[in-house]
Parts: C-alpha cells; structure tokens; sequence
C-alpha cells in the first residue's frame, strides 16, 4: 500500500507539499497536478478521519441511545442519520444499556477524538463530564449547564391521554409509569394526567416504578412480576378508594402492552372491560398497526430537531430548549370509540373534537 512519502517521492515533492494538496492547503497549480496524479498512479487512499481532525471537523456525530431493542430508539436512530446525512455528517452509534460507566467512556471518547458533537438519550448523573468543549443535544432529559433539552410536549400528552379516556367512558382513572432518578421531562406526562384528572374531578389513582424496580419491561421476569402483582391489587379494589379502574395510562408503549396481557390473565377484555393508553405512538415492524391507543409523537422530527440544534451549537450559536413538539392521540384499538355526542359533522368529513387527535 502506497504512504504519502511515496507519493511525495513518485511526485519529486516534499511530504509537506503532499499533505498541503490533500488537506487545501496553498500550493502551485503545477505542483499540485504532479501530486494528484501521483496520487491516482499509485493507488493512494486518503485517512479521512485523520485530515478532518486536523481540520478540527471530523464530520462524526457520537449518538448515545440506551438501546435498540425499544424501537422508538431504533427509529429516533433512523431519523438522525437521516437528519446527519442533510449536513454531510454520519452517526457514530454508542449502546449505553442505561449504564453511566459506558456513557463516560463514550463522552470521554467522543472528546479525545474531536467529534463534532454528541446527540444522547441519558438518565444517569454524567453532568460533570460535559462543558462547553463538546457540542452536546439532550433528548428528553434536562442538564442545568448550557445544554439544550429536545422532547415532545410530554405535558400535553399526559392531559391527552386523560382526556382521551374520559371522552370514551372512562370514570376512574389510573396511571402506570417507570420514574427515572434524575429529573427528565417524561415526568411531565404524569403531571399533566393528574393536572387534567383534578381539574375535572375524576377519580384517579398513580402506580410509579424506579428504574431499579422494572430496570425492563423486555426482559426482565422479575419487573413484569412486580408490574402484574400491583397491578392486580388495583383491581381487586385492594389499593384504591375508587373502586376498579377502569381507564389505564401507561407511561410507555410497551408497559401499555405488558398492561394488556396483565389485564386479560385477569379475565378481563380491553377495551370493554378497562381502556388503556400508551405513550410513543409504535406500530407493529414500525409500520404496521399501532401497538396500542397512544400518544404519538413524531421521532423523525425530535431527530431533525436535535440535529439542527447541534449544527447551531458547532457554529457558536445560543440554542434553547425545545420541548413542546407537537403530539397526538392515535387510536390503537385499546380505546372505545368517541360518543357521538362528541363528534360533529362538518362537509361530510367526520371529525373528532379532541385536540391533538390522530386523523391520518
């Protein structure tokens, strides 16, 4: 394989006129034309990486997820490399499993190899380990530094869901959710279910999980245990002054769906018997049926979102945090339909009166 002394030496230039044609620098028109075509004559490859950290651009974008077994993270990821590829940049993919120790290395990482930034997904303490060296978009997790926070209105979408449940029939309410130790804004979603709750007087009881206690609803046979036993306290009326629930609000798309078979064990059907809502909007291979009645958000605009955030931040621009993109419900089937009471009827188009509902 041809070096660049070779090349330099082929061409009868030094190695320094070699690197000034490959990386732009000033160099004669004829000296350059006996370089490039030593270059072509000799096979030489460029180390891409390499020139481009000298320029102090590497055109790498480190992307923090926690997995990909969730697929609202396999399509977030799709978007961003989507997003990336509009500026020329590419995604360098780093699994945390939620772990803070991986999550360091990768920052550390992502710093002694000058990327030009690091978009994450992160609920661990890792604040100290970012400054204003390393471009760096949040999504859905709040840092106090000078870090932008990108997320979906997870207010309204708690407020939605309830509502949602209500208009269908559901009179008492209840919220399961997984609570993260550091303060994210899908905390949010239970703020808005119990704001929406209290405001209209429905009865209503909250189940929160520390990520301890269900670390995964994917595989972990002790979390969906724990998840079903509490669950079947509530209705057994063994937990709740209200009587059974009869409406559910899940805190994710797949605890909505380990909800479901918790609920039909039990002998009882949804939606007939208990309705339920999830949150993130996945359908079956990303592009079938919903899994569930949800709250839908757009992951292909949290993704162009974050990447126009960091593209700001690498140009030393002031960027503050986005975290009311729009949301929707999306009828899974795990919903009654809307009464006709409110429905109404406009140039022949039949259309739901609730804001934010899913027409696609």
């Amino acid at each position: 394989m041809a070096t660049i002394k070779d090349v330099a030496m082929d061409a009868g230039v030094s190695v320094g006129t070699v690197s000034n044609v490959i990386n732009g620098g000033k160099v004669s028109e004829e000296r350059r034309q006996r370089v490039e075509r030593s270059i072509q004559k000799l096979g030489y490859q460029v180390n891409g990486i390499a020139r481009k950290m000298r320029t102090q651009r590497t055109d790498y974008v480190v992307v923090i997820l926690p997995n990909i077994i969730n697929p609202f993270y396999s399509l977030l990821l799709q978007g961003l490399e989507h997003a990336l590829s509009a500026y020329d940049k590419q995604p360098l993919l780093c699994i945390s499993d939620g772990e803070k120790e991986k999550e360091i290395k990768y920052i550390e990482m992502a710093r002694a190899n000058k990327v030009d930034g690091i978009i994450g997904v992160t609920f661990s303490d890792v604040e100290e380990y970012l400054d204003d060296t390393l471009a760096f978009v949040s999504i859905e997790r709040r840092f106090s530094k000078n870090i932008p926070c990108v997320s979906g209105d997870n207010y309204l979408g708690g407020r939605m869901a309830a509502e949602n449940l209500a208009r269908r029939g559901a009179t008492n309410l209840l919220l399961v959710q997984t609570i993260m130790s550091v303060d994210n804004e899908v905390r949010k979603r239970r703020l808005g279910f119990e704001g929406y709750c209290e405001e209209n007087e429905i009865p209503y009881a909250s189940i929160t999980f520390s990520e301890k206690q269900v670390p995964s609803v994917y595989s972990s046979f002790s979390a969906r245990s724990l998840i079903g036993s509490v669950l079947q306290a509530h209705m057994n009326n063994q937990m709740t002054e209200n009587g059974r629930p009869n409406g559910i609000f899940a805190g994710t798309d797949h605890l909505a769906v380990v909800i479901q078979e918790e609920l039909e064990q039990m002998g009882l059907c949804v939606p007939e018997d208990v309705q339920l809502v999830g949150y993130d909007g996945l359908r079956w291979m990303n592009t079938g049926q919903p899994f569930v009645s949800s709250i839908y958000q757009d992951t292909g605009m949290i993704a162009k979102t974050s990447v126009d955030c960091l593209m700001r931040l690498m140009n030393g621009e002031a960027v503050e945090d986005i975290v009311d993109l729009p949301i929707v419900f999306q009828d899974g089937g795990t919903t009654l339909p809307l009464p006709e009471t409110d429905i109404k009827e406009k140039q022949g188009i039949m259309l739901p009166i609730l804001e934010g509902e899913d027409r696609r």
